[in-house]
């Protein structure tokens, strides 16, 4: 508020200084006092001529010092309305209507906003003898303050009210004294009975009666005493003595997390967050959390998960069964393998993926593994754990043992079925000849008996000795060209048949052993209309395993026979071979036949796959081929595309 103006004497001037008298001393000291004020000052009497003004009030709005006391305030309103202190409009009419309230006085007080955005409080009170008294306080800084204090209360009750949380402030008795909108629709109380300033214990035992608020689980039984009610509560949430803070299920179904903060005075800020979808969220969490806890027991596989360390955090059902609840897998190289395999994720924040272990079960059995790691990272990608999933694949491995040794049976009893074949054929090739020189020595002995009949007779001619000798000569001849050709059948079959049979790695040149091969097939494609050319140069010495590649080299042929001509159908099968720079050997095998459909075309090197399985076919033939490439003779077999009708194989191996 500002200084309250006493009367002052109708002669005093702040400018005029007078000294040697009671009265003149003390007019000094009341204009310096007037000089010393914040506020402007002007005493004007009743004929409107100013007697007194002070400094500030000149530096208020400007004026200039010539409005000394006796001048006319009229001036002073003429000049203020001319420079637009009262703003725009006609001056003299300005001037006039503000004449006119000073002489009245009115209004008493209010609030006069300059050109220049300033706030200055404006107080006039009649003076005894008609005139007035007028003060200036510039209030702009405390309108300033004011505004920005209501701004913020402004702003304030709008954060209150927008908050996700119901707030309330009690004093030291426990009265509400202040709160938000979602703080009355959790208490449930209306603003009205909130007006009211009510006690704490007041709203709890109207949130007890209404059952917004139930009891916590193991509280006593008091029957529908609210106040005992009330009282238990009190006790527990009342007054503690440091931030508390406690959660509560609503009776409109809702949970409500309340925060209690204690006031150095006695009060207390009170806040309430409804945290209904963080409860099904958290149980939706735990109850997904559970599904995949039981999925993952359900999975027969051994689970677990390990920290950055190797310390083993989690496992399932399976794991504990197989170790034990307590127990980790036995130390040694497999665990050793493990824990490198474990720093691997760590470091490179990649998974590892299946690979195959072989490691002790709890009780000592051996067991095989098929095992892959991966590794769970936080939001900046840090590796934080590692999982790792094994298989048992024992009795898969059994079983593939049982299947190699079932296979190894077969790919033998299929080299003895050839061997057979084998044999029959080169038994019906070796007849021919053995017949022919069986017929040819027969008839040389007849010969022979003749003409020693002759000479015992005596009666032998130089003509008859001459036809014995031609005959003799011829039959010879004959005889020994039989027998030398059943010795090359012999000795191809014994050549190939031993092959087959020890297995043995020695040099050979590829087209003479094809040749061979060939000769030893030559019953089985006499009966047909299939014929085999050979491109393959002489002299390509190829140091491996000449009884594997015929195994090849008959199957295809066979196989041919079988599914890629019909009973008396024309055919042509070349098998053309080259030498590659780097020291290989590419074999080519291309048949005219039907051909592969391409639907099967994936599978054909399948064991037991067959298209003709009731017809004799025991579907191992290329799949033989394909071990036997790949295995012993370390090199590759592939189905290429024909390009129309017939089957391509592509074989590669070394020559060494």
């Amino acid at each position: 508020m500002p200084a309250q103006i006493p009367d002052l004497p109708t002669n005093l001037s702040v400018t005029a200084g007078t000294s040697g008298t009671g009265t003149a001393i003390g007019d000094d000291l009341s204009a310096l006092a007037l000089e010393q004020m914040d506020q402007g000052v002007i005493l004007v009497d009743a004929d409107l001529t100013v007697k007194v003004i002070n400094g500030p009030l000149y530096e208020l709005f400007g004026l200039p010092r010539g409005f000394m006391p006796g001048a006319d305030y009229a001036q002073i309103i003429h000049f203020l309305a001319r420079s637009g202190e009262y703003g725009p409009g006609d001056p003299d009419a300005i001037a006039a209507r503000h004449l006119e309230r000073a002489m009245r006085a009115d209004p008493p007080s209010y609030e006069h906003c300059r050109p220049d955005g300033r706030v200055l409080e404006v107080r006039t009170r009649r003076t005894s003898g008609g005139g007035f008294i007028r003060t200036y306080t510039d209030v702009t800084e405390r309108r300033r303050a004011e505004d920005d204090l209501t701004k913020q209360r402004h702003l304030l009750r709008l954060t209150l009210e927008n908050m996700g949380q119901g707030i309330v402030l009690l004093d030291r008795d426990l009265r509400y004294i202040a709160w938000n909108g979602l703080a009355l629709d959790i208490l449930g109380v209306s603003e009205e009975v909130m007006r009211g300033r009510p006690r704490l214990q007041d709203v709890v035992r109207h949130q007890i009666a209404s059952r917004l608020v139930e009891m916590p689980a193991g509280s006593p039984d008091f029957g529908d005493d609210l106040d005992a009610k009330t009282a238990y509560l009190m006790d527990r949430i009342g007054r503690p003595t440091g931030e508390f803070v406690y959660a509560r299920p609503q009776g409109d179904g809702r949970y409500v997390e309340v925060r209690v903060v204690p006031l150095p005075d006695g009060g207390q800020v009170r806040t309430f967050t409804d945290i209904t979808g963080r409860v099904i969220a958290d149980e939706a969490v735990r109850q997904s959390r559970e599904i995949l806890t039981g999925v993952i027991d359900a999975i027969p596989a051994l689970i677990d998960v390990k920290d950055r360390d190797g310390t083993v955090r989690l496992t399932n059902r399976f794991y504990r069964e197989t170790y034990g609840p307590d127990e980790i897998p036995p130390s040694g190289p497999p665990a050793d393998r493990a824990a490198a395999l474990d720093r691997l994720v760590v470091e490179s924040g990649q998974g590892v993926p299946f690979h195959e272990d072989r490691a002790p079960d709890g009780d000592g059995a051996m067991r095989d593994w098929l095992t892959t790691k991966m590794p769970l990272t936080d939001q900046g990608g840090k590796v934080t754990h590692i999982v790792t999933v094994a298989l048992d694949i024992t009795a898969r491995k059994r079983a593939e043992a049982e299947l190699r040794d079932a296979q190894a049976s077969l790919i033998q009893a299929e080299k003895l079925a050839s061997l057979a074949q084998l044999v029959a054929g080169v038994a019906h090739e070796v007849n021919t000849p053995i017949g022919v020189t069986l017929t040819a020595i027969s008839h040389l002995g007849e010969e022979v008996g003749r003409i020693r009949s002759l000479f015992e007779d005596n009666r032998i001619r130089r003509s008859d000795f001459q036809e014995f000798l031609d005959v003799a000569w011829e039959t010879t001849r004959m005889i020994l060209s039989n027998v030398e050709r059943a010795t090359g059948l012999i000795q191809s079959f014994k050549q190939v048949a031993s092959d087959q049979a020890s297995g043995e790695r020695r040099p050979f040149d590829l087209a003479a052993y094809v040749d061979e091969v060939m000769l030893s097939l030559r019953p089985r494609l006499r009966r047909t209309r299939v014929t085999v050319e050979l491109d393959i140069p002489a002299g390509l010495i190829v140091d491996g395993y000449p009884g594997a590649f015929a195994q090849v080299l008959s199957n295809l042929i066979i196989n041919a026979l079988v599914h890629a001509y019909d009973e008396g159908e024309t055919g042509r099968i070349l098998l053309s071979a080259r030498q590659q720079p780097a020291g290989w050997i590419v074999m080519r095998y291309a048949d005219d036949g039907k051909g592969i459909p391409a639907d099967i075309r994936p599978r054909i090197f399948e064991p037991f796959f067959t298209t003709k399985r009731g017809l004799g076919a025991s579907g191992l033939g290329l799949s033989i081929c394909a071990n036997i490439m790949t295995g012993t003779m370390r090199g590759s077999i592939a189905l290429e595309d024909g390009g129309g009708k017939g089957t391509r194989f592509v074989l590669r191996f070394p020559i060494a």
